[in-house]
Order: C-alpha cells, then structure tokens, then sequence
C-alpha cells in the first residue's frame, strides 16, 4: 500500500508540472515531440525531488537490511549530486544564453529518471524495523 500512495501522490505530483508543460507547449502550436517538456532539465529536478523525499523516508528509520540501507543511501547521494550538477551546468548555460547539449539531455534525462525513480523506490520500499504503524 506504501508504493501505491507513494506514486500516486509522490511521483505522480511530481511529472503533474510536465504534463501541464506539455499541454501548454500543444496549445501554442510548440509542440513538436514529448522531450520538449523536459529538454531544460525538469527531469533532472523532479529525480534529485523525488531521491531526496525517498532518501529521508529511509534513513529516519532501521533497517533489517542495513547493508542494502548503506549502499541505497550512497547511491541516492550519488545521483542526487549528479542531478544538481548537471542542472547546474544546464541552467548557467541558458543563463549565459550558450548552447548546451540539449538532444543528449532529451534522450539521456528520461534514463536517469528511471534509475532514479527505481533507487528512490528501492527507498521507499526497503523494510523498516519502525514498520508498525505505516
């Protein structure tokens, strides 16, 4: 019950704003494919969102698995630093009005949302001993 409520309100409020973007871009005629709602990084922000939402999630409670906790954690400080980053350089160039290479963030953001949204769920999924009253 815990993932049904965690996509339906979590990651589901999350991708809301580019769907919105979406119809938004189809109405003034600028739609031309479905990366235009995310070719200035928003996949990038919704990942490291919804990784630090599912990160705290994890590590306020024990694990009987603390193993898998520690290296779920390393990997979801990880990808959440990757994300800001890379939004960062993304964001300093459309700032300096330069170009950046936005078909590789087309076709490469979307795989780092998967990763992400599978890490993050590995964290919202992960056994906790505190389990009781969820």
């Amino acid at each position: 019950m815990r993932l049904v409520i965690w996509i339906l309100f979590g990651v589901a409020s999350a991708i809301l704003p580019l769907v919105l973007a979406g119809i938004v871009l189809f109405n003034h005629d600028k739609f031309e494919r479905i990366s235009d709602a995310w070719s200035n990084g928003e996949l990038l922000l919704i990942s490291m969102t919804l990784l630090m939402a599912s990160l705290g999630d994890l590590i306020v409670y024990e694990s009987p698995f603390p193993g898998v906790k520690a290296l779920v954690t390393v990997i979801s400080l990880f990808l959440i630093i990757v994300s800001a980053v890379w939004y960062m350089d993304i964001f300093a160039a459309l700032l300096n009005k330069q170009s950046f290479k936005q078909e590789f963030l087309r076709s490469w953001s979307p795989w780092f949302f998967a990763f992400s949204l599978t890490n993050a769920t590995v964290c919202i999924m992960l056994p906790k001993k505190d389990d009781t009253t969820r």
